[in-house]
């Protein structure tokens, strides 16, 4: 086996440059303080905050997959998506390095490692060496001879809209890419859902076979009809075999234009992937079973590989097997590359759990880290939303996986059969329990871990008959009470110790309370996020409206901490700023937007690319989703 080989507090100040900025929410009620402060005429200028890697490694300076998917022969060594690294690694001499992709989950054109792509998965290349890439799962991408990346066809816009030769890749579009294939000709087929479009040598896109709609359908190829096409491959005499996944049948377009069956239904469970060997024989690999088939030309099957080294591995649902020109079958997994000789003997190059690797440090990997929390003794737990676990790092430096299988679902229990859906924030009590809020929407509930990693569900709403809407954050007093922020319903829950629900009424009206943050005072700080504010709520309810001053206004604010002097931090503009605002009031701008989150989706929402953020003792830690690291900030 060849193993990877590598590398208190804030007050609210609205003004504009001549007048102060009125909160309409001021006006409503007594018992609201709006404390503003204005000083100088000039935005406060930007600290020069340094940024250190707590824990992670930046997926293109490590060695490890994070979703191997396609593979392809090119000049001696084999090209490889690595899906959600965003990356094309090269594999030569057993040696695994990064071939194209700076790690951005962009679409940047650019030469070599100074691209982007963005979740790059199907991959072909043509006679002159140009190698074609399905990224974002609606566009392809063209890298040439000199590694030059540029955009080849497909709108940003899922569709199935037929291009015209001068502007193919403006008015050509795709629903979803599963599969790429050149010809002799040079021209490119894809498998597009149901579909299978050619982009010829003019860039003109047809459809060739299969309609709007899945189905079953044989014959003409434009009145054919198929159900999820996951693969498709061309053999010697250029037919072009189809993997019709979800009728679980293998199907041929012939050069005569006809769709006709190879291999019928029942003879294999789920296929997935196809290859052809450079002697015709047509091999199919079950990504379910995990199954390796070998079938004739004529469709007849000749043998099938079981291997424990292949079942003990996880698939993508894009993965794409092929064959090398020496007839080795390469067979990407989520974590390694499996290459199998002619006697069936099977090398594996990758790391398993190379993306949630415990151990040191610095030398840890992380698969979406995105809330985190400190216990007494400096111990920090972060949620990974990536590997669907709970990890821990040590005061000492160490990584380990502290609960979770990796599993989807909402089983409690021992640390090692705890599944999670998606956690979405943590927190600690004072005896050193967690919290996680945990699952989909209103199917939310709030799960308890013990110092041992065991779960049981702590809250649940609709056992209680709870209203909610789309839980947030949640942050415990110095009583044990827990609140949790509702984005949707707009309002904060409280809980007691046993997680009771207590009355817990404002005397503001909040418009999508995301972050949650409390003092050692037990004074309540929540990000109302849509009325760009923080709403301060003391121990004994009483309310408090702070902005920043400075000439800083809030811009979204998403999450909020604290750290032991009182300071206080906030995320806004985009998720990834942060502002702080001290004892005295004043604010300034700690880190710019523009700092971290840089390989994060411009194209999702930004909710969804928040950055979360949490204090220990006087230093800042960041949870880079995109990055896949922890940083701290001094």
């Amino acid at each position: 086996m060849i193993k990877k080989i590598s590398v208190s507090i804030v007050i609210l100040v609205i003004a504009s440059c001549s007048s102060v900025k009125k909160n309409t929410q001021a006006n409503t009620t007594n018992k609201i303080n709006l404390i503003e402060k204005v000083s100088g005429n000039n935005i406060k200028p930007s600290r020069s905050t340094q940024i250190i890697n707590y824990s992670g490694i930046y997926g293109i300076n490590d060695a490890s997959f994070n979703v191997a998917s396609s593979a392809i022969n090119y000049k001696g060594s084999i090209l490889l998506t690595d899906t959600n690294n965003n990356l094309i690694r090269q594999i030569k001499d057993n040696k695994i390095t990064t071939y194209v992709g700076n790690g951005q989950k962009e679409n940047i054109a650019g030469q070599y490692t100074k691209a982007s792509l963005n979740n790059p998965e199907n991959i072909t290349v043509d006679s002159k060496k140009n190698i074609y890439v399905s990224v974002n799962y609606n566009q392809i991408k063209k890298i040439d001879n000199f590694g030059n990346v540029t955009h080849f066809a497909g709108k940003y816009s899922p569709g199935w809209i037929d291009g015209g030769v001068d502007s193919a890749k403006e008015t050509a579009s795709f629903k979803f890419i599963s599969s790429l294939v050149v010809n002799k000709n040079d021209e490119i087929y894809v498998a597009d859902k149901n579909k299978i479009r050619k982009i010829g040598l003019d860039g003109k896109v047809t459809t060739i076979a299969g309609g709007d709609q899945g189905g079953d359908k044989q014959g003409k190829a434009l009145e054919s009809l198929f159900n999820q096409i996951s693969d498709i491959e061309l053999n010697n005499e250029q037919e072009l075999y189809i993997v019709d996944q979800v009728n679980g049948k293998i199907k041929k377009l012939g050069t005569d234009g006809l769709i006709t069956t190879f291999i019928p239904k029942g003879i294999i469970k789920w296929p997935s992937s196809i290859a052809v060997s450079n002697k015709g024989f047509v091999l199919v690999f079950d990504s379910s079973d995990k199954i390796l088939y070998v079938f004739d030309k004529q469709g007849k099957l000749i043998k099938t590989l079981k291997s424990n080294i292949l079942a003990s591995q996880d698939y993508s649902f894009q993965m794409k097997i092929t064959v090398d020109e020496y007839d080795n079958v390469i067979i990407p997994s989520k974590d390694f590359i499996n290459i199998i000789n002619k006697d069936s003997q099977i090398t594996k190059i990758g790391e398993k759990n190379g993306n949630c690797r415990n151990g040191i440090i610095n030398e840890a990997t992380f698969n979406y880290p995105y809330d985190g929390v400190f216990d007494t003794n400096g111990n920090l737990y972060v949620i990974e939303k990536g590997n669907r676990v709970i990890r821990k790092i040590s005061e000492k430096g160490l990584v380990s996986t502290f609960s979770g299988n990796g599993k989807y679902g909402r089983t409690v229990g021992v640390a090692q059969n705890t599944s999670f859906i998606n956690t979405e924030a943590v927190a600690i009590d004072s005896f050193g329990n967690l919290y996680v809020v945990d699952g989909d929407w209103k199917e939310v509930c709030v799960k308890k871990i013990d110092a041992n990693g065991t779960s049981s569900v702590f809250i649940d709403p609709k056992s209680k008959n709870l209203e909610i809407g789309r839980w947030n954050d949640l942050v415990f007093d110095s009583q044990n009470n827990l609140y949790v922020s509702d984005n949707v319903k707009n309002k904060v829950f409280r809980f007691d110790s046993l997680g009771n629900i207590i009355e817990f009424n404002l005397s503001v009206k909040l418009n999508g309370p995301a972050g949650l943050a409390m003092d050692k005072n037990d004074n309540l700080f929540i990000c109302d996020s849509n009325n760009n504010r923080i709403v301060k709520v003391s121990k004994d309810n009483k309310t408090e409206i702070i902005v920043a001053n400075n000439y800083i206004f809030f811009d979204e604010p998403e999450n909020i901490t604290i750290d032991n002097l009182g300071n206080l931090y906030v995320t806004d503009r985009n998720r990834t700023r942060i502002i702080k605002m001290d004892l005295n009031l004043d604010s300034e701008i700690f880190l710019e937007e523009s700092s971290l989150g840089k390989n994060k989706n411009h194209n999702f929402s930004e909710y969804t690319n928040t950055l979360k953020i949490e204090a220990f003792k006087n230093e800042i830690y960041v949870f880079d989703k995109y990055d896949n690291q922890i940083s701290k900030l001094k």
